[in-house]
This record gives structure tokens, sequence and C-alpha cells, in this order.
């Protein structure tokens, strides 16, 4: 069975990774420069949900394993 929106997040996942070198870092940062100008633009952006000890709730594609 496949998923269409799932496979196009994937694939547009993966094409950001390669355009920032695979750094981590990089993806992060343009992700937050994406957020700061979404937020400058009017839009409504959540923020991350954070537990008690500071450990930020995330969707995650497999369970964490005990």
């Amino acid at each position: 069975m496949t998923n269409e929106i799932l496979e196009e997040i994937h694939r547009v996942r993966e094409q950001h990774a390669r355009e920032c070198g695979c750094d981590i870092h990089k993806v992060f940062e343009q992700i937050r420069q994406g957020t700061e100008r979404l937020k400058a633009e009017g839009w409504p952006v959540a923020p991350p949900v954070v537990r008690e000890g500071g450990e930020t709730l995330a969707l995650r594609e497999q369970p964490p394993q005990p």
C-alpha cells in the first residue's frame, strides 16, 4: 500500500537535506528562518510543546525504542 502524501513529504525532506549538504544545522536554520518569515507575514505559528524537564515533544516516524 502506498501513501502519496507521505511519499511527497519524504521526497521534499530528502531534497532539502541534499540542498543543505545533509548538514542538520543548516536544515534547521533554514526551517527557523522560514518560520520567522511566515510569522512576519502574519501567519499563526504554534510554539513547540515543552515537557517538564525541558524535553520537547515532536512527531516521529518511528516510536522511541525502550
